[in-house]
C-alpha cells in the first residue's frame, strides 16, 4: 500500500463499541499526519472496517482522477456530467511559493479541491512531491467546518480534544508543468454529511513536505511558513443539491433490516442491522480459521440497477464501510458504492455475500 493509500485509510475516526463488560477505555491515539482516530478496548465487541465549471458529458471525453487517485469512481462519474465547478482564484505568495486554488466538487458524501502552486527555482521540485498543507482549515458562511487537517500537535493527545474534521482525507501533488505542480485535496468518509455551504473561507500558514532518509530509515518533515487565505463562491448546483431516498421492497432474509439507502451526486449509502442465520458467527471468533476471510461476517457487495448495471464499492476510506459486531451477534452494517444519480434506476438491488456462503439480496425502490 503506498503512502497516499495508507493516509486515507488511516485518516477517519475509528471506534471499536464497548459493551458493559469493557474494562477501560484506551488513550486517544494520533497519527501525526492524519485525522486523530480513538480506540477502545472491547472484550466482547469487534468493528470490522472494509476498505477496499462545467464539462461536457460526452462519454468520449471522460475524465478521471481529476482531484487526484484517491477519488472515488462515483466522484469521476459526476465530474464526466458537470458536476465539477473551476474556481481560479487569484495567486497568493509566501517565501517564494506561488498558491491559487483551480477546482472543487461538494455533495453530501465527498469534498473535493485542486491547488495550482508554483515553486521558486531555488527549491527541489522533487521533494513537492510529497506536499501537503499541513493546517488547512475550510469554513463555510454559517461557520460550519467543512474541513480541517487537525494538526493541532500540542492538545491531539489530550482525552478532551475532539477533531474538528473526523473523515478521511488525502493529498497528493503532481507535477504539471516546469515548477508547476496540482495538489489534490480529496475528503471522504465523514459521519457527518458536508453542509450545503454557499461560501468558502480558506486558510493555511504551512507547506510540508516530507522525506525518508534511507540510511537511518527515519522521516524527514520540512515545513514552510506563508499566510494564505482564499475565499470561493460556491455554485448553486452544489448547495441547492438533494438526495435521493430509497426503501426496502423486498429482502430474502427477514432478519435484515435497512435503516438508510441514499443516493448522491457522488456515491451511493446504505446502512442496515441483521442476525441473520446466513452468518456463520463461530467462524468469527475462531483463533485457527481455514481462511482469515471466515472472520469477515459480510465479505462481498455489489448492487445492481434495474436496466443490468452493476456497481463495486468505493473502498477509499474505513469510513466508506464496514460493520460492528456486539455479543448479541447483532450486526450493524454500512457501506458506500460507486452508484451515483447519473446512472441510477428507480429500483436498485444490493447482494451482499456472507462467511457462510450465503447472500442476502435486498431489492429497493425509490421513495
Amino acid at each position: 500500500m503506498n503512502r497516499e493509500n495508507e493516509k486515507i485509510l488511516k485518516g477517519v475516526e475509528r471506534k471499536i463499541a464497548i459493551s458493559e463488560f469493557c474494562e477501560e477505555e484506551a488513550k486517544n491515539m494520533k497519527n501525526r499526519r492524519k485525522s486523530i482516530f480513538k480506540v477502545a478496548i472491547a472484550a466482547c465487541c469487534v468493528m470490522v472496517f472494509i476498505t477496499g465549471g462545467v464539462l461536457a458529458k460526452d462519454i468520449e471525453n471522460f475524465i478521471k482522477n481529476l482531484f487526484g487517485a484517491n477519488t472515488s469512481d462515483g466522484v469521476d462519474t459526476a465530474i464526466n456530467n458537470g458536476y465539477m465547478t473551476e474556481v481560479k482564484t487569484e495567486t497568493q505568495s509566501a517565501e517564494g511559493i506561488e498558491i491559487s486554488v483551480d477546482s472543487i466538487v461538494m455533495d453530501d458524501f465527498n469534498f473535493a479541491m485542486n491547488f495550482h502552486v508554483t515553486l521558486d527555482e531555488k527549491y527541489d521540485r522533487i521533494e513537492f512531491r510529497s506536499m501537503e498543507l499541513a493546517d488547512l482549515r475550510i469554513v463555510d458562511e454559517q461557520g460550519n467546518i467543512v474541513f480541517s487537517t487537525n494538526t493541532d500537535l500540542e492538545n491531539s493527545g489530550t482525552p478532551e480534544w475532539e477533531p474538528e474534521y473526523r473523515g478521511a482525507y488525502s493529498f497528493l501533488a503532481e507535477e504539471t508543468g516546469e515548477r508547476e505542480f496540482k495538489l489534490s485535496l480529496s475528503a471522504t468518509g465523514n459521519p457527518e454529511l458536508f453542509p450545503k455551504s454557499k461560501h468558502l473561507s480558506l486558510t493555511f500558514t504551512k507547506v510540508s513536505t516530507w522525506r525518508m532518509n534511507e540510511e537511518e530509515n527515519v522521516e524527514i518533515d520540512k515545513f514552510y511558513e506563508g499566510d494564505w487565505n482564499f475565499e470561493v463562491d460556491v455554485p448553486e448546483e452544489f448547495y441547492k443539491r438533494e438526495t435521493i431516498v430509497y426503501k426496502v421492497k423486498n429482502c430474502n432474509d427477514d432478519k435484515t433490516q435497512l435503516t438508510r439507502a441514499t443516493l448522491s451526486n457522488t456515491a451511493f449509502k446504505i446502512a442496515l442491522t441483521t442476525t441473520t442465520d446466513k452468518v456463520d458467527y463461530e467462524l468469527l471468533y475462531s483463533h485457527n480459521p481455514k481462511n482469515i476471510d471466515d472472520m469477515i461476517a459480510l465479505q462481498k457487495e455489489y448492487i445492481e440497477t434495474s436496466d443490468g448495471k452493476k456497481f463495486e464499492t468505493a473502498q477509499r476510506s474505513d469510513g466508506d464501510g464496514g460493520y460492528s459486531l456486539s455479543p448479541e451477534n447483532v450486526i450493524d452494517y454500512y457501506q458506500t458504492f460507486n452508484l451515483t444519480k447519473y446512472d441510477a434506476t428507480d429500483e436498485i438491488t444490493v447482494h451482499i455475500f456472507t462467511n457462510k456462503g450465503k447472500e442476502i439480496i435486498i431489492e429497493l425502490e425509490r421513495n
